[in-house]
């Protein structure tokens, strides 16, 4: 008695093959999102974005409004607002810009580049600072952003290291700072680790006050 061939299909069997090729293409294309999927994938990026931004914006309402110190802020509150960025060079002639320290808080300053006295001043006042901050001082970095082309001194960055110089000449930046008066000398800032400019110091601030306004917005900040 033969056996039935192996090779012999049945109409099972001759049918499986495209049921199982229609199911992996069916599998293979993927629906198209409905327009609520949509918003909702939306609504999740806007979510994170605050969610990031949310310490901070609580960082400067607890500092500001809930423990202002007294009321005694020694920093001038300017309106939050992002710092006109650019893709400049640093004094070395390699590629720059503030966005590159984004997520630390900035101190910056901006002079030209034989940076005189006063200018050296400023130097000098933003390194006490931070390094009065004890182990916050990787939090913050120091700017100063260069406006003509004057050499800078091998001197000044010997001594003040760990400083950006960044050239500015001729971008957006060299006038983001300047108000109407146009006293971007006369100052330094703060930047926050979103990139807005927050305070303003007069050049020969008072250093100490400065720091105690700083320790606050570390403290209070979670994030930079």
């Amino acid at each position: 008695m033969n056996l039935p061939s192996n090779s012999a299909a049945t109409p099972e069997s001759a049918t499986a093959a495209p049921a199982s090729e229609n199911a992996s293409s069916a599998a293979g294309a993927a629906p198209a999102p409905t327009a609520a999927q949509r918003r909702s994938a939306r609504i999740q990026i806007v979510l994170m974005l605050l969610i990031f931004a949310a310490p901070v914006a609580m960082s400067y309402i607890w500092y500001f409004f809930v423990h202002p110190a007294n009321g005694q802020i020694y920093g001038t509150l300017l309106e939050v607002a992002p710092v006109v960025d650019a893709k400049v060079q640093d004094d070395d002639g390699q590629p720059a810009s503030l966005d590159q320290l984004k997520g630390k808080w900035v101190l910056v300053a901006q002079d030209g580049g034989a940076c005189t006295a006063t200018c050296r001043d400023k130097l000098y006042g933003l390194r006490q600072v931070r390094a009065a901050l004890g182990h916050d001082d990787i939090r913050v970095e120091r700017v100063l952003l260069l406006d003509d082309a004057a050499a800078l001194p091998a001197s000044v960055k010997a001594d003040y290291a760990g400083t950006h110089f960044l050239r500015v000449q001729g971008t957006p930046l060299a006038t983001a700072l300047a108000d109407a008066a146009d006293t971007s000398h006369a100052h330094f800032w703060v930047l926050d680790p979103l990139g807005n400019l927050v305070l303003r110091y007069p050049a020969n601030a008072d250093l100490k006050r400065v720091l105690k306004d700083m320790e606050r917005l570390l403290k209070a900040s979670q994030i930079g």
